[in-house]
């Protein structure tokens, strides 16, 4: 037993040796091989062409062939930013297909590479158009797109009265395939839409003709409006964006746009939406400087944001902080949020509610609060009117809605806001009153200090204390009547809309009213504590201009036109609603005007001027 487990031993040992001599030449026959193909490899590297890494750049890069051609032995290659010369040598073949937009070059060592390359027709770039991607947006389409190489998409919905009606923009995306937004088609029209191929820089290098085909638009109740007057040579350009409330305050806001010849190009119908079909009492969708639009919901207390298609991008609950929506919301020079709100805890001595009497700076980005004013610690919580027996409740003013917070805005360093029973007045943001325009008169002692003493258009100091109190008013000065908008036009010019509630403490709704309303740009001097009436205009409208309620005004910076807007209750030739106005400063012409009406009598809450399409699309 012994003797046969040694010399078995033994025979393992040797076939052991004899395998590991064996694993040994193998792991150095692979070694060689893998030597061999690496030298293969680095041979095949050798011998690319240098020429390809210089042409793929191009091609990375963007950069179109525009053409080919052949000298002194080199080939030119032609690109948008200069010529590269690759030795005839290095290229076997050069394969053009226009028609693809690109150009396939063989290398002598084998490899291709496919160069984009100036083409003829683009109608292949176009994939597939959804119109009404969201469901929400029925003038609204989504085209997607691959591109020869990274370039940008310039669209143009044509006019179907001429260029007037077209609309252009270029779009920022720059990467080969892209979802292209189409904004501001007609409603039951056949749409021609140019997509024009351009660079990076928006140099255009062909284009494509689609059609875009819509149904009619039918929704009830819908406003109606008629073009009084258009001059777009002179006009500021854009689309005006009707923020319509709906057949009531509680209905859902159906905000729509209307081009410079009376078109509808654009409308969200939100009701479709199960995310805003309750948005209501939201005064009007502002944009930010994201391109969204922002907008309060008083129905459901909180804050959204809505694109252009009408998807909900982000909401903030203000009834988990403690408020409901009322009026009015602006996105502020830090990107925070300014909202005129109630708060839910707010009351008054005898443990009645308040409402409609704070401002809130609210963080978007985590939701927070950031500041609280209560206009209870800012105003003069004891000027009130009793009613007066004729106007309305809904517009009477009462212990419990005594300021009637409805706009707010930025001013320098502080804060600017209107109250429909206060005026006009600018604060810190520590809460520091600085000034206050307003009838003089029921003011108490401690806001004497902060009254701007009036000033009429010819620079004279008004003494006439009727005048100064709101008794009456002259043809060079008059005070803001339940205002609107305040917009800043310097840290000491503003313009508001003088919407003329209870003028002079006439009621409107009473004989002996001088019913009108009025766009006003005040110069403020806080030196001298005064406030001039730079200019006006509307008491020449009378009535046809008049909204005791809602409304505003916007200046127009291109031509420093200003829109003067009367929404709520203003007659026309087609019913009960408002207007749209139109006007140079400086000679009084009117440049635009038309008229909506709606039946409820309330054709909007604002309008606004602006490009259909944000820049940041």
């Amino acid at each position: 037993m012994m003797l046969f487990f040694q010399t078995t031993k033994s025979h393992l040992d040797v076939v052991a040796i004899r395998s590991f001599r064996l694993q040994t030449t193998c792991v150095l026959l692979l070694g060689v091989i893998v030597i061999m193909l690496s030298c293969s490899r680095s041979k095949d590297a050798e011998i690319e062409p240098p020429s390809k890494t210089g042409l793929q750049a191009r091609a990375d890069g963007g950069d179109l062939l525009l053409n080919v051609s052949k000298t002194d032995g080199s080939y030119i290659f032609e690109f948008e930013t200069g010529n590269l010369s690759v030795p005839e040598p290095e290229i076997t073949t050069i394969t053009p297909q226009p028609e693809r937009w690109k150009t396939i070059v063989s290398f002598s060592g084998g490899s291709k590479l496919i160069i984009p390359s100036k083409g003829g027709s683009l109608d292949y770039m176009v994939e597939d158009i959804r119109l009404n991607p969201s469901g929400y947006n029925p003038l609204a389409a989504l085209v997607n797109v691959w591109l020869p190489t990274y370039g940008r998409v310039k669209v143009t919905v044509h006019g179907k009265n001429g260029e007037n009606g077209t609309i252009t923009h270029l779009c920022r995306e720059d990467i080969p395939r892209q979802s292209v937004p189409v904004f501001g088609l007609y409603a039951d029209y056949d749409n021609i839409v140019d997509l024009t191929f351009t660079d990076r820089e928006g140099r255009e290098r062909g284009s494509t003709t689609i059609h875009i085909r819509t149904a009619p638009v039918t929704i009830q109740d819908f406003p109606q409006w008629k073009l009084i007057k258009s001059q777009p040579e002179k006009m500021e350009p854009g689309v005006n964006l009707i923020s319509y409330p709906g057949m009531s305050e509680a209905d859902v806001s159906l905000p729509y746009m209307i081009d410079n010849e009376g078109e509808l190009r654009w409308l969200l119908l939100l009701k479709s939406s199960p995310d805003l079909q309750r948005l209501s009492a939201s005064i009007g969708l502002k944009r930010t400087r994201n391109g969204t639009f922002i907008a309060g919901d008083q129905e459901q207390p909180r804050v959204v944001e809505i694109d252009m298609f009408g998807n909900l991008l982000h909401q903030w609950d203000l009834q988990k902080l403690g408020y409901t929506f009322h009026h009015e919301i602006r996105e502020a020079a830090n990107g925070n949020f300014l909202i005129n709100v109630t708060k839910t805890s707010a009351r008054l001595r005898n443990g009645a509610p308040r409402i409609n009497d704070h401002i809130i700076e609210l963080n978007p980005e985590s939701g927070a609060l950031v500041k609280e004013w209560d206009l209870a610690t800012l105003l003069d919580t004891a000027r009130y009117v009793k009613p007066d027996g004729i106007t309305p409740p809904q517009f009477s003013q009462t212990p419990n809605n005594w300021a009637h917070n409805n706009s707010i805005n930025e001013i320098g360093d502080d804060l600017l806001a209107t109250a429909r029973y206060q005026g006009i007045f600018r604060f810190t943001h520590t809460g520091t009153l600085r000034w206050i325009i307003s009838p003089h008169k029921y003011w108490g002692t401690a806001y004497q200090s902060y009254l701007l003493d009036p000033v009429d258009e010819n620079g004279n100091r008004v003494t006439d204390l009727a005048i100064i109190n709101g008794d009456r008013h002259s043809d060079g000065f008059d005070w803001p009547w339940g205002p609107h908008t305040p917009v800043v036009l310097s840290d000491d010019h503003i313009l508001v809309f003088d919407n003329g509630y209870n003028r002079n403490w006439i009621p409107n709704f009473g004989s002996g009213a001088a019913n009108y309303s009025r766009v006003v740009e005040y110069k403020i001097d806080i030196t001298k504590k005064t406030v001039q009436q730079v200019w006006s205009y509307g008491r020449e409208r009378g009535a046809a201009g008049f909204s005791q309620a809602l409304s505003g005004v916007q200046f127009l910076p291109q031509t420093k036109h200003v829109l003067f807007c009367p929404g709520m209750g203003v007659p026309t030739s087609i019913g009960s609603g408002g207007r749209i106005v139109e006007i140079d400063p400086a000679t009084k012409e009117i440049l635009f005007e038309m008229e909506i009406a709606a039946g409820s009598g309330s054709a909007f809450h604002r309008i606004t001027r602006m490009p259909l399409y944000p820049d940041t699309i």
